[in-house]
């Protein structure tokens, strides 16, 4: 019987570490999450709105397609959004358009841009890089921000960095 058992207890192991193990693999084919929380108060110089968004972005494991959503409340009159290229506190180059060119503005309460799709083509600005790779890159050093702008605030009225999912 105690045969049986350690026999029982061996392919359970077995059995144990070879799901985790794939369970593992399916994580590491997961397309990287990214996020950004934007408000008046990260905007150089801070802007004072009830405006607020979110934007969040998928990249595959290529590193070649960005799938994005970005929720824009309380926005009033915008125009357009686009991810920059610089750190917290700093303003920097246009590197992608996210939506817009609005020049009267839209009101804007909930999901304003879904199922949208980056691709190196979309890049208008290499001063982040010249692909995706390098753009997640820099996303994952946080010298990246999404920003919304409006007639108000053509400069901006709300802005985020963009962070991996996970921080």
């Amino acid at each position: 019987m105690r045969l049986g058992a350690v026999l029982k207890s061996k392919v359970l192991l077995t059995v144990c570490v070879l799901a985790a193990g794939l369970g593992m693999a399916g994580v590491a084919g997961a397309d990287e999450l990214f996020k950004a929380t934007l408000t008046g108060d990260q905007e150089v110089p801070p802007v004072v709105t009830d405006t607020s968004g979110k934007a969040f972005f998928s990249l595959n494991k290529d590193e070649t397609a960005i799938d994005f959503q970005l929720h824009v409340s309380d926005g009033v009159r915008i125009t357009q959004s686009h991810i920059h290229c610089a750190p917290a506190g700093v303003n920097g180059p246009i590197i992608i358009f996210l939506g817009g060119l609005h020049a009267a503005g839209l009101d804007i309460d909930g999901k304003w841009v879904s199922n949208a799709t980056i691709t190196n083509t979309s890049i208008i600005n290499t001063a982040c890089g010249a692909t995706l790779a390098a753009i997640a890159q820099q996303m994952r050093n946080g010298n990246t921000y999404a920003n919304v702008h409006s007639v108000a605030h053509p400069g901006g009225v709300i802005r985020g960095q963009i962070a991996p999912a996970g921080d």
